[in-house]
Parts: C-alpha cells; structure tokens; sequence
C-alpha cells in the first residue's frame, strides 16, 4: 500500500507530461483559430488564452475561499502573479527574446495601474468584501472589451478555414488536458507540502501559485518556441489581470477574503516592481531579451528567498 506521500510525488510526476502535451495542442488550436477568425494572437493571448489558462486559480481560489481559506486564494493569486512575469516570462525569454513587433501593442501603465489600484486597495482594507469582488469582476469586464476594442486589427493574419471543426477540438482538448494536468499537479504539491508541515499561505504563494502557473508557464514557453511571441506576452498580461479582477473578485463573492495588510506587503511590492520592470524593458528596443529575462529569474529567486526568510510570519 502506497503512503500519501508516495502518492502525491507519482501524481506530481505523472501530470507534468500531460501539461506539456496539452500546452502544444492547445496554443496550436488556439493561434489557428485565432487567424482563420481574423483575431489577432494578442487579443487571443489577452482573453481567451489568458482566461483559460487561469482556471487553476479559479478552481482552486474559490474553493478555497468557499470553506473559509482566504489566505490560501490571496496567496495564490499573489504568487501565480509574480511567477507569471518573472519564472514564466523570464525563462520565455531566456529560450527566446521577446521581439514586440508592434510597439503599440502593449504599454504596460494600464496593467500597472490595475495592479496598483487593486493592491492598495485590499492592504487598505484588509482583504475584500463581496461588494469590492462585485466592482473587480466588472472592471474585469471592461477591461476585456477595452483590449479587444484597442487591439483587435493589430497584427492580424488571416487564413482559410479549412479545419476549422478539428481546430476546435484541438482547442478544447488541449485545454481540458491543462485543466486535469494542473488540478492534479496542484493537489500532489499540497499534499506533499502539507506532509512537511509548511505553512498554508507559504505553500499557497510559492508551491500552489507554481502548480496552478504551470498552464501559463507551458502555454508561453509552447508559444515562444513556435514563434508566437504575442501571444506569450498576451498570455501573461491577460492572466496576471484576470487573477487580481476575475479570480479574487469570484473568490471574494463567495466568501468574503480577510487577510492581514503586513502578511502581503512584501510580495505585493514585488508584484508591483516587476510589472515596472516590464515597461522599462519594453522600451528598451521593443524587445525583452535573454538578459532581461534572466534578470527576471534572478529577482524570482531573490523572492522566493525572502519568502522562505519571512516564512515563519506567515503560520
């Protein structure tokens, strides 16, 4: 009879391939259909990508603010946050620089001033009520219309629509294949953080944000490699968007979310200097390239650090 433990790290060890393969189906889908509509990647990296690959997070977060974890969907949502620009995007472009080929694509003040507001909102008020989740979801609405008003003729190609019905279904497979892959990947991570006895906003913030990452991580770096370097970049904004409107404000709909301002301060101020940083390197030739990127790691690593370090405030 197998232990938990043994379980878990067979789980763990299993769902990785599966993301993988369904990171590939999924982004080929997913671009294919994208030109065959005339929509352009970004806008499909920004919405649709983003929003599919930030299911984990909605399951998980949700659940776990249904039976009263609130620190367990802050600490994910914080840390996938953080994860998505500086692991995800870092190693994108490590593997590949990130060449934006048009420059008015991206800005970046309009993702920082929706993680900006967001933050000072919840260290002011301690969490978020279901009201505040309400005004997040709608702004998460708008948002989307926004984007697709703004870039939906940037960087269009069109193709015939010769597979149309089989792109779907590459679409949903590989979508579904992420999904199973991801929940399963993020139950085995808690269940062997768990054995240890590490804290639940610790696991939440550097293991489960990982797990329920790891979609982004596999679609962007999936996309990089295939020359949809866009979409990367839509997949990632678009995601660390949906997590602070759309996961936190379904989240804190269900059950009101308290945490404590000074358990979070420190990584939000991490969130907030990496989406500076991804303006800065933006300008920078409109390209984002394997130095900046591994500048990126380094700062991951610096935070996973000071996490650890500050990871007996968080019990």
């Amino acid at each position: 009879m197998l232990s938990e433990t043994t379980t878990s790290i067979i789980f763990f060890l299993i769902s990785i391939p599966i993301i993988i393969k369904s990171s590939d189906i999924f982004i080929e889908g997913a671009s294919k259909l994208a030109k065959m509509l005339g929509i352009s990647d970004f806008i499909v990296g920004i919405t649709v990508v983003a929003m599919g690959t930030s299911l984990p997070e909605l399951a998980s977060d949700t659940y776990a603010s249904y039976i009263d974890y609130g620190t367990i969907a802050a600490g994910d949502i914080i840390g996938s946050n953080i994860t998505n620009i500086a692991l995800i995007l870092g190693l994108t472009c490590v593997i590949r620089p990130l060449v934006i080929k048009h420059t008015e694509i991206y800005s970046g003040w309009v993702h920082l001033f929706i993680l900006t507001l967001a933050s000072v909102f919840i260290l002011a008020t301690g969490g978020i009520g279901r009201i505040g989740g309400a005004v997040f979801i709608i702004s998460y609405i708008f948002y989307i219309k926004h984007a697709i008003n703004t870039y939906k003729e940037i960087g269009v190609e069109s193709i015939g629509k010769d597979g149309f019905v089989k792109n779907i279904f590459e679409f949903l497979l590989g979508l579904t294949g992420i999904l199973i892959g991801a929940r399963v990947l993020v139950n085995s991570i808690i269940g062997i953080s768990t054995a240890y006895g590490i804290s639940e906003y610790l696991i939440a913030l550097l293991l489960m944000s990982i797990g329920t990452s790891l979609p982004e991580l596999f679609v962007s770096v999936s996309a990089a490699r295939k020359g949809y370097m866009t979409m990367a970049l839509g997949n990632i904004i678009g995601s660390d968007v949906a997590n602070i409107l759309w996961v936190l404000g379904v989240s804190a709909v269900i059950r009101p979310i308290n945490i404590a301002p000074e358990l979070i301060f420190i990584q939000i101020l991490f969130m907030l200097m990496l989406s500076v940083l991804l303006i800065i390197f933006k300008k920078s030739g409109y390209v984002i390239d394997r130095r900046e990127g591994a500048i990126l790691l380094g700062i991951y690593v610096i935070f996973v650090i000071v996490s650890i370090a500050f990871g007996n405030n968080f019990k």
